[in-house]
């Protein structure tokens, strides 16, 4: 190991402990690992570093056992926006900077046995309570649909005579369908009339 070596000895990523340098060549460094499971793994310190390599492949068996689970998808689907630039999604996660925490990348289980004590069940999907913040247990709930929604960065907030509410919440509220509310507050609607005229299907929706 050379002096611009960083010693990783100690150090744990995922399910592997560094116990020993072992070699190096043109992709790096190369450390000796004991998993968790108590197999030993030669892995590059970049593969350790990026979450790329986290167990001796332990993980990865487990997780193939789970891979009919719908949380299991939930959690691909999950890694892949915030990491996958070929990702459809990407852009608005992983292009925006947000992350999945390392305790949740590294292992479908740590994320699964998060999720069961903290109310997940199939009909729910995860959300992050700050939109611009990363998907971690600390901003992280099980919610409807509808409420998901209503969080995303892309929902607009308007207060009316003191209240404030998202657009759909507000649609939901005066019992007017959401794309003609929407409708007519881009059509530079007043809140007041918006909120107050009775809806007629036609000259909302088509004008």
């Amino acid at each position: 190991m050379n002096g611009n070596t960083i010693n990783l000895i100690g150090q744990k990523f995922g399910k592997l402990t560094v116990i020993r340098y072992d070699h190096a060549n043109k992709n790096g460094a190369y450390w000796l690992c004991r998993c968790d499971c108590g197999k030993e793994k030669i892995v590059c310190a970049h593969s350790l570093k990026t979450g790329h390599v986290s167990s001796c492949g332990c993980l990865r068996f487990s997780a193939d056992n789970h891979s009919k689970e719908r949380l299991y998808t939930t959690w691909k689907d999950m890694l892949r926006r915030c990491s996958n630039p070929k990702c459809k999604s990407y852009p608005n996660y992983g292009g925006r900077g947000i992350t999945v925490c390392n305790e949740w990348k590294s292992s479908y289980l740590n994320f699964k046995s998060w999720a069961l004590h903290s109310g997940y069940t199939d009909s729910l999907t995860i959300d992050r309570i700050d939109s611009n913040g990363n998907y971690e247990p600390s901003n992280c709930r099980w919610v409807t649909l509808k409420v998901q929604e209503n969080n995303t960065r892309k929902n607009r907030f308007l207060e009316y005579h003191g209240i404030s509410h998202t657009v759909s919440e507000w649609a939901n509220i005066l019992e007017i369908s959401y794309p003609a509310l929407l409708n007519r507050l881009k059509r530079g609607w007043s809140l007041e009339k918006a909120f107050s005229k009775p809806v007629q299907q036609r000259a909302d929706c088509n004008a």
